[in-house]
């Protein structure tokens, strides 16, 4: 358990997880965290996500005439938090709905991993706008595209599915759903998207 504290620790297993994500995923389910922990674990990484936001945000050229809102990086962070809870629970629930044997539990170190990983690629990104900015773009491009890669694998080996084409499927039908279920209730509230 203090090896997961330890730097170089964590990152050779993300590096494994890239190589394999269906193993990383394995040894992190392996390990049986309790919620307690995995939400100890979730603070953090929400924590070191906004110090990340906001020297992503201090470092990257603003267009003349607009300015940063102060509370943007501290309300992506928020906005992230949510957002992870939901793709947990979705994980968990909507798997189980098509025989899935994985447990919330489990869907919620994945999704903290997922995140953990993105967080490194955030960091690189941040290196990247300091020494090629135009760089930083392709990187975030490519970081949206390992998360999707990330958890399609986590969820297919998460409930034990062989299809990784048929979970895919299954993760962007229930994206559009949840879109539009937030689309309706924000207009109900009268706010919008955009």
């Amino acid at each position: 358990m203090t090896d997961l504290l330890h730097l170089p620790t964590l990152l050779r297993l993300a590096r494994q997880t890239l190589a394999d994500p269906r193993e990383g995923a394995r040894f992190v389910m392996g390990l049986s965290l309790p919620r307690g922990i995995l939400m100890q674990f979730y603070l953090l990484e929400l924590v070191l996500s906004a110090m990340s936001s906001i020297l992503f945000l201090s470092l990257a050229p603003v267009p003349d005439g607009m300015a940063i809102a102060p509370g943007t990086a501290i309300t992506y962070t928020v906005f992230e938090g949510v957002i992870g809870l939901i793709i947990a629970f979705g994980a968990f629930r909507i798997g189980q709905g098509f025989g899935g044997k994985g447990s919330f539990e489990q869907a919620f170190a994945l999704v903290i991993w997922a995140q953990f990983i993105l967080l490194c690629f955030s960091l690189i990104q941040i290196g990247a706008l300091v020494i090629l900015p135009p760089l930083s773009d392709v990187i975030s491009i490519a970081a949206l595209a390992l998360f999707f890669w990330l958890m399609v694998n986590f969820v297919a080996e998460l409930h034990g599915f062989t299809s990784l084409g048929l979970v895919f499927a299954g993760i962007i039908v229930s994206m559009i759903g949840l879109a539009i279920v937030l689309s309706i209730l924000f207009s109900a509230m009268g706010l919008t998207l955009v």
